[in-house]
């Protein structure tokens, strides 16, 4: 159960912070919901709190898994699939899974694919949405702007790529 000034993040619509639980009555029934105020699109989002695990509901990671996001982003690559539908499956799959290392494990990868083989127009789209996800969620944790925190995932993983080659 999460409570009043969490910082939570929904797969489906990303980070924000809970601002109310409210009761409301549906169908005869008093019914629990997190409202939600997003960081990025802005606007409210009320989620049920018995469907929270269901539909994902987590809390944002916590300051010492910003350090480790970040070792994540440097780390060695692994090798994306040759295949470019094999490889967009993989990488759909890892985004689709909510876990925030797996989409930095995603931005990671791709980072290396685009300086050994390019990227196609599709893996560009995913580096772009991966690349957003890590944005918001550093942005909501370090309270800073997402262009802020965007700028300094792509400057650490370019960082990584070039200290790599030489």
């Amino acid at each position: 159960m999460f409570a009043v000034g969490d910082k939570v993040v929904h797969p489906g619509y990303g980070p924000g912070v809970i601002v109310a639980i409210e009761c409301r009555r549906v169908l005869q029934e008093e019914k629990r919901y997190y409202v939600i105020d997003m960081l990025t699109g802005g606007g409210r989002l009320t989620t049920p709190v018995r469907q929270a695990g269901k539909v994902g509901l987590r809390l944002a990671m916590s300051d010492a898994s910003v350090q480790r996001l970040f070792e994540t982003l440097t780390s060695a690559p692994q090798a994306l699939p040759g295949d470019f539908r094999k490889r967009q499956e993989v990488i759909q799959n890892r985004l689709r899974d909510g876990n925030i290392f797996a989409v930095a494990d995603v931005v990671r990868d791709l980072a290396w694919h685009d300086k050994v083989y390019g990227l196609t127009k599709r893996d560009a789209q995913l580096m772009q949405r991966a690349e957003g996800i890590l944005a918001a969620e550093l942005a909501l944790v370090k309270e800073i702007e997402v262009k802020e925190a965007l700028a300094e995932v792509q400057s650490t993983v370019a960082e990584a790529v070039q200290s790599r080659e030489q």
